[in-house]
């Protein structure tokens, strides 16, 4: 009486992993195989998705300049006449403690007619006035997270409502503008991404469609001699992984292509203006996000072309 053999749980371990190796291997020698569609491919897919990783970089640096000049946003209290220095600068100390102020600067009404005689051109004229009739000037520097436009605006009527202030002034069409661009860059950025993301998934799922067809006979046979769909469908999972892979990888060279183009552009109007001007890269974080958003995309397609092309093909 023949004996049975019995395969431990170690074993079959092993031997899952092993096969999962030899298909992936399998599935790049395919690939390989058919250098000139192989590349075709990943090149359309390259260039999908570095135009999502550029448009975050761009929008990482348009969030840069829109920063550093909502920065400079700050808010000019103009006091009463009868607000002395020593009153003036208590409420500048009392107002570095309130919300939504990074800091504070005190005027003196002399020093506000100095710079109006600079500026103005009018020193002259200025100087035949007996009594200086400029008031003591707080001017007030917003905090980074109340440089919005409503955030600015509340703290405005805020700080005007207090009864030793004359007037207070705050450029609130400038940062409606600025929220309003960045807002209309990320809105039409989105719908790019979510387009060319489309644009991936249908050119995997047609890839892998047409690999499906190429292998129809094998795939029949294979349904013949009794192999599972996990099993059949394994091999083209693996080739949208390496697809994806060296999609993304494709994606960040060409991203940091367009970087160093844009960056050595920028560089020379630099130069012609006496500045310099630089560009914010890709973070390693961002680099890791691009390739899991590449997998992931690239999978997702592989999952659902493989799994609906072979469901439909039956052996005769």
């Amino acid at each position: 009486m023949a004996s049975v053999h019995r395969v431990s749980f170690t074993q079959r371990f092993k031997m899952y992993w092993v096969r999962h190796l030899q298909q992936a291997l399998a599935s790049l020698g395919e690939l390989w195989r058919t250098p000139l569609s192989s590349m075709l491919s990943i090149a359309v897919i390259g260039v999908c998705l570095s135009m999502p990783a550029a448009l975050q970089l761009a929008y990482k640096n348009v969030q840069r300049l829109t920063d550093s000049i909502q920065s400079n946003s700050q808010i000019s209290l103009y006091l009463q006449q009868s607000v002395t220095e020593k009153e003036a600068k208590a409420w500048q100390l009392e107002l570095s403690s309130e919300g939504g102020v990074a800091d504070t600067q005190f005027v003196h009404r002399d020093q506000g007619l100095d710079q109006l005689q600079q500026r103005a051109g009018f020193g002259s004229v200025l100087s035949l006035l007996e009594d200086n009739p400029l008031p003591h000037v707080i001017v007030v520097q917003l905090a980074s997270s109340w440089q919005s436009a409503d955030k600015a605006e509340q703290l405005l009527s805020q700080l005007a409502q207090a009864p030793w202030v004359e007037q207070a002034k705050l450029d609130l069409e400038w940062l409606e503008r600025l929220d309003a661009l960045r807002a209309m860059f990320s809105q039409s950025a989105l719908f790019l991404i979510v387009l060319l993301v489309a644009a991936v998934v249908l050119i995997i799922s047609n890839t892998l469609r047409l690999n499906i067809l190429s292998r129809r006979d094998e795939i029949e046979v294979m349904k013949l001699l009794g192999a599972s769909s996990r099993f059949i469908q394994r091999p083209f999972l693996y080739t949208g992984f390496w697809i994806g892979l060296t999609g993304g990888l494709l994606a960040w060279v060409l991203c940091n292509l367009m970087l160093f183009w844009c960056e050595y552009a920028l560089s020379q109007l630099g130069l012609a203006f006496g500045q310099q001007l630089t560009l914010l890269g890709q973070s390693a974080q961002e680099f890791l996000l691009l390739m899991i958003s590449a997998l992931g995309v690239s999978l997702l397609a592989s999952w659902w072309s493989v799994r609906r092309n072979i469901r439909l093909i039956e052996p005769k």
